[in-house]
């Protein structure tokens, strides 16, 4: 079984412009997206971590993977792959440093992206 987590972002999340996380959700439970690599496999999320927010900086989304490794730790866990959520692939302005540095540090496959639902345009069809 694949075990993963999630990386979103910390103001989407907080305003609730992504109720439930329902998007992350579906798709992978709908194995869409960039989920559909674990088309074949079972697959467990374990966690969605936030980035630390738009003020912070590379090193606040890699406190919340620590803080991650440190909760799953007690359970005996580990994830094998860490996605970056659409929230930060499509709207984020530091997403290539934030990226770069989990890549760096995770020591796990990275996984850019979750689903493929935000719309192309707001009032088009």
């Amino acid at each position: 079984m694949k075990k993963i987590a999630i990386l979103s972002c910390q103001m989407i999340r907080g305003q609730n412009l992504c109720p439930a996380d329902t998007r992350c959700f579906i798709a992978l439970s709908r194995k869409e997206g960039e989920f559909e690599r674990y088309k074949n496999e079972e697959v467990c999320l374990l966690g969605i971590i936030n980035c630390g927010g738009c003020e912070g900086n590379r090193n606040r989304a890699i406190c919340s993977l620590v803080l991650l490794k440190r909760e799953l730790s007690a359970f005996k866990e580990n994830i094998d792959a860490l996605h970056i959520g659409t929230c930060i692939m499509k709207f984020c302005p530091r997403k290539d440093d934030i990226i770069a540095a989990v890549k760096e540090k995770a020591g796990i496959e990275v996984v850019e992206g979750t689903h493929k639902y935000a719309p192309p345009t707001i009032f088009g069809n």
